[in-house]
């Protein structure tokens, strides 16, 4: 019984002197740390950019929801600020004036812990920011560091519950996005190694190595691929009469139209000069001619600003099957494409052609495949 006693005894002092309220705070920030170092590693894993938010996503989904969540990025070598932003963890087309993140980018050259939006306001002034960003109701703004300093800001809107974030919550986000920042700068490196300059989309020799992994994969499980040939119809006309910043608006917004209308898994790439071209993933050769026909006839509907000139522009379309058949190099199915895309220049441009094989061409290489 006295052991009884002094052990509770003991327990009362610790409790008194506020040590197991301590004990009980230590575990709960080795628990935080050990998740920190769990997700730290999951996260740098990932590639692409588009992965990495998605994980942050998914993690930030188990502590709280923030009802506005947006990341503002400027990629190496890209003139356009990037912006993926959400609601209630769900993709939205919500967009930050760039403005703004040049008045918040100028804040984190000078102080480079995150800030409490309150806070930025006093430092700042409450003028500083008009409704249209306040509207998003921001409550923590977090910059993003990489290897050659502030190159985006990551900014989180009051929780949908409790409102308020508590002190381990802010602290799992800012180690969590000090992280991702030297991830999605490793991630926006490779993807500007891989993309043009100017129009964004995918290089040339990008694509020729997504071709080959493609007939591989389609030789390897019996499916089949498409692939599309674009040219700007008389490119070099509308260049002498309109120059050429002109010319590359058309390209800008021809590679636009092109990422809308194609799928998340097809690949579209600037083959070079005013040529494009997309690699149509598991197609048949209907559904190849009807993706072409939407990319034609949508990019026939643009219309671009030249001063008081309204301008339109046209594309021929060269469409072929991609399959896994012996012998069939990704050049022979570049040069059939073209081929078809000559056929849509003959007929007076502003058409989709697809290439069919003729008999002799199939059983030359089927001859040469059997040998």
């Amino acid at each position: 019984m006295q052991l009884s006693a002094d052990v509770l005894a003991q327990f009362n002092h610790l409790e008194r002197s506020g040590a197991l309220d301590t004990l009980d705070d230590l575990r709960k920030e080795n628990r935080s740390l050990e998740r920190i170092i769990t997700d730290a590693t999951l996260l740098v894993s990932y590639t692409d950019v588009e992965s990495m938010l998605g994980f942050i996503i998914s993690q930030l989904l188990d502590y709280f929801i923030p009802r506005f969540l947006v990341f503002i990025v400027h990629p190496p070598r890209g003139k356009e600020i990037r912006q993926f932003s959400y609601r209630n963890l769900k993709k939205s087309d919500d967009t930050i004036k760039e403005e703004y993140y040049e008045i918040l980018k100028d804040y984190f050259v000078k102080n480079q812990n995150s800030v409490s939006f309150s806070e930025l306001e006093k430092t700042l002034s409450e003028d500083t920011f008009g409704q249209d960003f306040k509207q998003f109701e921001p409550e923590i703004i977090f910059p993003m560091f990489g290897i050659g300093g502030l190159y985006g800001v990551a900014i989180l809107g009051n929780k949908i519950v409790d409102h308020k974030y508590t002190e381990q919550e802010r602290k799992y986000i800012d180690q969590m996005i000090r992280f991702l920042s030297v991830s999605m700068q490793n991630g926006l490196h490779y993807e500007s190694s891989i993309t043009d300059p100017k129009t964004g989309l995918y290089t040339h020799d990008y694509f020729m190595h997504r071709l080959e992994e493609t007939i591989a994969h389609n030789r390897r499980h019996g499916t089949r691929s498409g692939i599309l040939m674009l040219d700007v119809d008389n490119f070099k006309r509308f260049n002498d009469t309109w120059g050429h910043v002109t010319g590359d608006e058309v390209l800008l917004g021809l590679s636009r139209e092109l990422m809308k209308t194609i799928r998340a898994e097809d690949c579209a790439a600037r083959f070079g000069g005013e040529e494009f071209s997309v690699l149509v993933a598991e197609s048949t050769p209907e559904t190849l001619f009807h993706v072409a026909e939407r990319i034609r006839k949508a990019i026939e509907g643009m219309c671009l600003t030249c001063g008081e000139h309204k301008l339109s522009v046209t594309v021929s379309i060269g469409a072929r099957m991609v399959d896994g058949m012996h012998g069939i190099t990704p050049m022979i199915h570049i040069g059939d494409a073209d081929k078809a895309l000559y056929r849509s220049k003959a007929n007076g441009r502003n058409c989709s052609t697809m290439y069919v094989q003729g008999l002799l061409e199939r059983a030359f290489i089927l001859r040469n495949t059997c040998e």
